[in-house]
């Protein structure tokens, strides 16, 4: 059953997990970052998680409600993790230096694995789509992860802003 599964995945889901992989492990060496470019991620897995909670937000509008209240209790709980060490702002590069970091390629593994299970389930069985028992797990755990991911990237941006001008 799971290898028809595989074979049967179009092979732009498998490009997509390469290139997701790829921009994780990436991550984990110590690198210069634009700020605006903080957010580039993070918002590209916060869409393909609504893109793939929209049909259980259309069975059962409660899922929205459960998603956004993931996303939000995330959101805030990552806004106010402290800076990872060797975290600095680089005030004559405009840039952040970050230290390298497992979690975004855990939080990448993690939402693409869930959208390849929903997705690989609901194949299998559509009648799911329609059942709460089936979306809300999906939504608390797509709204959840995207709140990490987001949040991280909030509380790292809070650090991209030149220091206070000292007044003599």
């Amino acid at each position: 059953m799971l290898v028809s599964i595989v074979q049967h995945t179009p092979p732009w889901v498998w490009g997509l997990l390469t290139a997701l992989l790829c921009l994780g492990l990436w991550q984990r060496g110590t690198r210069r970052v634009a700020p605006v470019a903080l957010l580039g991620l993070p918002l590209g897995l916060l869409a393909l998680g609504l893109w793939s909670m929209l049909p259980g937000f259309i069975a059962q509008p409660i899922t929205a409600l459960l998603w956004a209240a993931a996303w939000l209790s995330m959101l805030t709980w990552a806004r106010h993790w402290p800076a990872p060490r060797g975290t600095r702002w680089l005030e004559a590069e405009g840039r952040l230096q970050l230290p390298g970091s497992w979690l975004p390629l855990a939080l990448i593994i993690a939402i693409f694995g869930l959208r390849y299970a929903s997705a690989a389930s609901q194949a299998l069985h559509p009648q799911w789509s329609s059942l709460l028992a089936f979306q809300a797990p999906l939504a608390l755990g797509f709204g959840g992860l995207a709140g990490v991911f987001l949040g991280r990237a909030l509380s790292l941006l809070a650090l991209a802003r030149p220091a206070p001008a000292l007044d003599t």
